[in-house]
């Protein structure tokens, strides 16, 4: 048995050295994925000269108390009449300039009556974005390993970039086993449970934006578990398995793992709940055995699954732990192992514990907020401590 942070450390060496092609996707798609490349801009920001305010556009060395209107411009527009002394445009913020304009009076410094405008007063500022001020032609946008979000996605847009390459998503592979399984409340009967694991993993991998390809429950079968997952392996970049991991007799994976010649890294670790979490690899195929009851399902998906993605994508996300004052005295009967306990935060940041009785009691995720650590060694905790606090949202990442 290892410890959490030993085993930590071999998922992020191996995870490493696993690399995923990239792919070219449409732009307005890419909420949340890595770049493979920089991205460099195909237009001048702004693509032309184009009005600041609106007002009459005029040329160099032409002031005077009136103009002729020749035309009027709107945004998206373009005037075909041309500038000649005397004689003014009317531009709206963001039309592009008639050639050789040297300056926007704006609208409010000026009057017009049947085509003939009054200057009330001149300005020095010109009112003219230049074309290319933002951003040149062949800048760069963004950089290679950049995370898109919604501002990265608006200036690649406006720089007339329109496909983007980026880590491909991870293929996640699904497997709940147990005998005791059902999907279906009308085939329930004494010693039956509902499959709760599958869908929450399914729901947590839509969560953090991960491509669910298959969802299965199979029984407590050694040769199904081995048929399930080669299966996934041919198709998964990642295999979730829940359940089937510790040392029961009807307990598959670890066998099945070592039946089909993958390199399992570990099968035990000092943690509660999860102890019998296991950590294989074939190639660049990632598998995971999650223990069965939910609660670690639900953790160990967290500290491990997503730290492998995120290794995997290049995000650069570390699971963050914050500090917060326990509010009520705790103590535990063992201490061989670091603890996660569920928990809620009051009002004033402060922990409370909640109702639970074992990693089985799923209901009691829904009272808390995340989870406190009670490290290795230490049986109680008086209120007031300071204590490591996992933060874990329900609903979005």
């Amino acid at each position: 048995m290892i410890s959490l942070e030993e085993a930590l450390t071999i998922v992020e060496q191996v995870v490493r050295k696993i690399k995923f092609s990239g792919e070219s996707i449409p732009v307005n798609q890419s909420f949340g994925r890595i770049t493979t490349e920089n991205a460099t801009s195909r237009l001048d920001l702004p693509p032309f000269d184009k009005a600041a305010m609106d007002g009459y556009a005029v040329l160099a060395d032409d002031e005077r108390s009136e103009y002729r209107l020749i035309d009027t411009v709107p945004a998206g527009k373009v005037s075909v009449q041309k500038l000649t002394p005397g004689k003014t445009i009317k531009v709206m913020t963001g039309a592009p300039l008639p050639i050789n304009t040297a300056k926007v009076i704006r609208l409010e410094y000026a009057s017009e009556n049947n085509s003939i405008v009054n200057i009330l007063t001149f300005e020095k500022c010109k009112n003219i974005c230049a074309q290319g001020e933002d951003t040149g032609q062949g800048d760069l946008i963004i950089k290679a390993g950049t995370l898109i979000g919604p501002l990265e996605i608006a200036n690649l847009i406006a720089c007339g970039i329109t496909e983007i390459k980026v880590i491909r998503h991870p293929r996640i592979f699904i497997i709940s086993t147990g005998d005791e399984l059902i999907n279906d409340i009308k085939e329930y009967q004494a010693g039956k449970i509902m499959n709760s694991n599958g869908p929450m993993l399914i729901s947590l991998c839509q969560m953090h934006h991960l491509d669910v390809i298959n969802n299965l429950m199979i029984p407590d079968d050694k040769e199904t578990t081995i048929l399930t997952i080669k299966e996934a392996l041919h198709t998964a970049d990642i295999v979730i398995l829940s359940g089937g991991v510790s040392v029961g007799e009807y307990d598959f994976v670890e066998s099945a793992f070592k039946e089909l010649g993958l390199k399992l890294h570990f099968n035990k670790i000092a943690v509660k709940p999860g102890k019998p979490m296991t950590f294989a690899t074939s190639e660049n195929k990632i598998l995971f055995g999650l223990p069965g009851n939910p609660i670690s399902v639900y953790l160990m998906f967290h500290i491990f699954v997503l730290q492998a993605v995120n290794l995997i994508t290049g995000t650069k996300t570390k699971i963050k732990y914050s500090k917060h004052i326990l509010g009520e005295n705790f103590k535990r009967g063992s201490a061989k192992r670091i603890e996660y306990r569920p928990c809620k935060i009051d009002s004033d940041n402060i922990i409370k514990l909640v109702n639970y009785n074992g990693s089985a009691h799923l209901s009691a995720l829904l009272q808390s907020d995340g989870f406190f650590v009670i490290p290795k060694g230490i049986t109680e905790l008086a209120a007031g401590s300071i204590v490591d606090f996992l933060p874990i949202n329900k609903i979005f990442p």
